[in-house]
């Protein structure tokens, strides 16, 4: 495939750690969503975090990236999808998005090529701190409506630019590896 028609494909980046108990959901997702695959639409596993996410990136105008989230604030299980542009409103903690939003301003200001839209499905989760595969109930339960989710994100034309994203104060509590910068 040329550099020209992959440009114009979107890319679903599945994230996860398949033995970290539910934080192999994101990976569950991608199964779903490779039985029945979207319209010009790439899926792809990954347990990469950070910068390396814009390598996974590059290539592609759209993005959207499924991650499992912590938060303690949702039930284990609960699905979010939200432009990334709006990470403020994100539902808390990942493993998987060292600083996402930075690392794309930042490749954006250096100028390399960066998606024009990066969308979130983020999903609920309740152990990522067990060593053992499978998801836990609730989770495992999630998955088709992530799927949906994923699937609704990637047909919405509207414009969630990925860029400028507003400035984020750091929060208190979070560590560099979580979806705040």
């Amino acid at each position: 495939m040329s550099d020209s028609t992959r440009t114009h494909r979107a890319l679903v980046l599945c994230l996860g750690n398949r033995i970290r108990r539910d934080d192999g959901v994101g990976y569950r997702v991608a199964e779903a969503l490779l039985a029945d695959p979207p319209a010009g639409a790439e899926i792809r596993m990954s347990a990469l975090s950070g910068l390396y996410l814009l390598d996974e990136m590059e290539g592609f105008e759209r993005v959207v990236v499924v991650d499992a989230v912590s938060t303690g604030k949702r039930a284990p299980g609960t699905v979010s999808a939200f432009p990334l542009s709006e990470v403020r409103s994100a539902p808390g903690p990942s493993p998987h998005s060292l600083g996402l939003p930075s690392a794309i301003r930042a490749a954006a200001a250096l100028g390399a090529p960066v998606p024009s839209r990066v969308d979130v499905v983020a999903i609920e989760v309740a152990d990522m701190a067990t060593v053992e595969v499978g998801l836990t109930p609730a989770v495992a339960a999630a998955v088709p409506l992530a799927a949906v989710r994923v699937r609704e994100a990637l047909l919405d034309p509207g414009p969630a630019p990925v860029l400028p994203f507003p400035p984020v104060a750091p929060v208190a509590g979070l560590s560099a590896n979580r979806w705040f910068p």
